[in-house]
């Protein structure tokens, strides 16, 4: 009976009572949710508004809490399910503290700290995976964007401006830190007209030699032997960006070292495994070692050109890109082999490196 009764004291409440467009900030974002706000329920210094959805008055949509000063304290937004989306803390009516956004499966897509309304300390953008600092509200020193294949690009701002790399977030895409350009040119040199482009499978292998962790570490393993040689290594990284440059001949780059690695086992991506053993014969002869064109654009692409790391290219052909990463260091030319696997839609799906 007492239940029925809270029912009939609560049902009138509800259908008479306003509908408030609540709008809820999402970082850079916001939007309009439909919600009923409760009674407040009050104490000798803190209160608590709570709003219900307009639509659903069963579940809670806002949390907020007050005192005679403002907004204070915790600061909850939930979805329709009822799992909770935004979480934070508010100081004198402004964000102050850790500041958390999940998505509906409950896993957390942003996270960061406010400080006085205003961003200020560490970022880290999960599903866009972008990672820095702010600063009274701009980004500062060293940010950090990861792709789909794991390459790492690294951006440098002071005071919100953007002083190198390609930049995060709203900004467009700009490389500050320009490749470098030959101290001389000789004049008598036939310079060739740039009319070639390069594929979307040469644009993402430029990008892995860039910036990729996984290729970096394989390629310090393989020529740092020596103390001397890994700290020559360490050289041609400039801010954690590799410093090559590449030749513009394309050359059908062989391919038996890793048919060889295939046949002991020794293939760790799966899909390169399979087409160097079911098409042995066929890839064979399309990486036969013979030039096939030459590219300017690729050159062009250097990240310096001066670089004792010299990059050389074959075609894609079976979805596979031959790589010979030449380091000229005191004129010995030894030479690291990179096989790379691109899926039909031609993105980078996976790398093996020569292990011998």
């Amino acid at each position: 009976m007492k239940k029925l009764l809270l029912l009939v004291v609560l049902f009138p409440f509800f259908t008479s009572a306003q509908v408030v467009e609540e709008l809820i900030q999402i970082d850079t974002t916001s939007e309009t949710i439909k919600v009923i706000y409760k009674p407040k329920t009050t104490s000798s210094y803190y209160f608590k508004k709570i709003a219900v959805f307009a639509d659903d008055t069963s579940q809670i949509a806002i949390e907020k809490s007050y005192t005679s000063y403002g907004q204070n304290g915790i600061y909850k937004v939930y979805y329709p399910s009822g799992r909770l989306k935004i979480k934070t803390v508010f100081a004198n009516n402004k964000v102050h503290g850790e500041w958390t956004y999940y998505g509906l499966d409950g896993i957390i897509i942003t996270k960061g700290i406010y400080k006085e309304g205003v961003k200020h300390g560490y970022w880290a953008y999960k599903s866009l995976r972008i990672y820095g600092r702010y600063k009274k509200g701009l980004k500062n020193k060293k940010w950090k964007r990861f792709d789909e294949s794991e390459n790492k690009y690294i951006s440098h701002y002071k005071k919100g401006v953007l002083t190198s790399g390609e930049g995060v977030g709203d900004e467009v895409p700009t490389y500050l830190s320009k490749p470098k350009q030959p101290k001389s040119v000789d004049t008598n040199t036939i310079v060739e007209v740039d009319t070639n482009k390069i594929s979307k499978e040469y644009e993402q292998t430029i990008a892995f030699l860039t910036n990729n962790v996984l290729f970096r570490k394989a390629l310090k393993k393989h020529f740092g032997t020596s103390m001397k040689n890994s700290l020559a290594i360490k050289k041609l990284f400039d801010k954690e960006r590799f410093q090559f440059a590449i030749s513009p001949e394309i050359t059908a780059l062989s391919i038996s070292t890793f048919i060889k690695e295939s046949e002991e086992g020794k293939i760790v991506v799966a899909n390169i495994d399979s087409l160097l053993k079911n098409e042995k014969v066929n890839i064979q002869q399309e990486f036969s070692g013979k030039k096939i064109e030459e590219n300017q654009t690729l050159k062009n692409n250097s990240t310096d050109l001066e670089s004792p790391m010299k990059i050389a290219f074959s075609e894609v052909k079976f979805n596979l890109l031959r790589l010979d990463v030449i380091w000229t260091f005191k004129e010995e030319g030894r030479k690291f082999q990179v096989l790379l696997y691109f899926d039909e839609k031609g993105k980078l799906k996976g790398a093996e490196y020569e292990k011998s």
